[in-house]
């Protein structure tokens, strides 16, 4: 079933753009290509986790990364880009004054692509989007901090970074579905975007040392508030 979903939402953007009928808006005769850099942060987790009878909570993580929009009419178009992000998930431990804090990250190397909709004017827009982001996961990053009174009294950490055929404890590859919605303004060369995106993961991330439920699969579930600023680089006229 997860394969057909992948197969439809790859499909989907390629199905909505050449399937569209002409508009009228101006400038809709050509096709803009813009590029630009996007950055965010939000709340991550992993579905089905627990350590000591409690739920994961979200962490929050950065990310950051480029774009390139390739837009085919006034209001539709596809997004491609290269992100670095940060997902994971956080466990609270509370013992009278004792306070300690388990945080696990992943790094990701993101690869969306998306069908981005809009509606408005030139000047403003509101747009949705939605697709999938094929990702590898370059590695894992281990914190325990114990706090008394407030005060840390203890830290230690371990990173892996996934370079050698080790027995890993996550697999190398996720897929997500990817959907956000947001506004975007024009500003100078180019368009500024603001909005929020919902992160799904479809695959199980674990293969060794499961955190939570043994018996089921942990996904990704993120969500992120975006800006990007996209430069317009070159328009191009369709033919008639």
């Amino acid at each position: 079933m997860k394969k057909w979903i992948v197969t439809f939402l790859f499909l989907l953007p390629c199905i909505m753009v050449f399937g569209e009928s002409a508009d009228s808006t101006t400038r809709s005769d050509n096709i803009r290509l813009y590029s630009g850099f996007r950055f965010g942060f939000g709340g991550a987790k992993q579905r089905n986790t627990v350590i000591n009878g409690k739920d994961g909570k979200f962490a929050l993580n950065p990310n950051i990364g480029t774009s390139l929009w390739v837009r085919f009419r006034q209001h539709i178009g596809l997004m491609i880009e290269a992100n670095y992000s940060l997902k994971g998930i956080r466990f609270n431990n509370e013992y009278k004054d004792t306070l300690t804090i388990y945080q696990r990250r992943l790094h990701y190397l993101e690869f969306p692509v998306l069908l981005h909709t809009s509606l408005g004017t030139q000047k403003f827009n509101e747009f949705f989007e939605i697709g999938i982001a094929p990702s590898y996961v370059s590695g894992i990053y281990d914190q325990t901090t114990q706090f008394v009174n407030k005060e840390v009294v203890a830290t230690s950490s371990e990173q892996l970074i996934y370079n050698r055929p080790l027995p890993l404890p996550t697999s190398r590859f996720d897929m997500s579905v990817l959907i956000g919605a947001g506004m975007s303004v024009s500003l100078g060369p180019g368009l500024l975007h603001a909005g929020f995106r919902t992160n799904i993961g479809l695959f199980d991330i674990y293969k060794l040392d499961r955190i939570g439920y043994i018996n089921q699969n942990q996904h990704q579930f993120t969500f992120q508030l975006q800006f990007a600023y996209l430069w317009h680089v070159k328009s191009f006229k369709k033919d008639k």
